[in-house]
């Protein structure tokens, strides 16, 4: 039976690193662990750190894939990367995500919200039908965050299946709009 082909995004730290460690521990030969990192430096790194913390397992089973998430191109260039080594996966799991950056709310957004769409839609048609799963690691903020809007707007985010990419964007404009004293169509939380 061919490895299992597990893919991790932002693993070269915090729950990413661990989920790369834990599922090449438990799955051995049995799966390929494909680690997620803008740098593959840092990629190598967060392999050698493993491989320090347990000198009885050789980690073999994980191999490095560069990706930024906030990069349409760097999104698709990696999944061209796993299609032709690997073929297809069997599980994705977006985990990159940044909290505030000096860059500003934009890159928040791009990572956390259009990084993870961009993603599914380059990996998915990578995923065995039937036999696949694809898990987003998120925190609880957005839940605490939800209950500062205005009812207006807990409506239209509590009603999730009615948004689309281009919702959001929008959303996303008119926040940003707020947030820098032009005109908007929500009133926003500060």
């Amino acid at each position: 039976m061919s490895p299992q082909v597990y893919f991790v995004t932002g693993a070269n730290k915090g729950l990413g690193y661990e989920t790369v460690r834990i599922l090449a521990e438990k799955f051995g030969d049995q799966a390929v662990v494909l680690l997620g990192t803008r740098s593959l430096k840092n990629g190598e790194d967060a392999i050698a750190k493993m491989k320090q913390a347990n000198s009885s397992f050789d980690y073999a089973n994980v191999q490095l894939v560069e990706i930024d998430v906030s990069k349409k191109e760097s999104i698709q260039a990696a999944a061209d990367f796993v299609k032709a080594k690997y073929g297809h996966l069997h599980v994705l799991i977006n985990n990159a995500g940044v909290g505030g950056t000096k860059e500003g709310p934009e890159v928040c957004f791009q990572v956390n919200v259009f990084g993870v769409v961009d993603t599914w839609t380059a990996f998915q048609s990578l995923l065995v039908p039937h036999q696949s799963t694809h898990i987003v690691v998120a925190s609880m903020a957005g839940a605490w965050t939800l209950a500062a809007l205005s009812p207006e707007l807990q409506t239209i985010f509590e009603n999730f299946n009615a948004l689309d990419i281009d919702s959001l964007r929008a959303l996303l404009d008119d926040w940003l709009a707020y947030s820098q004293g032009k005109a908007s169509k929500y009133s926003w939380p500060t």
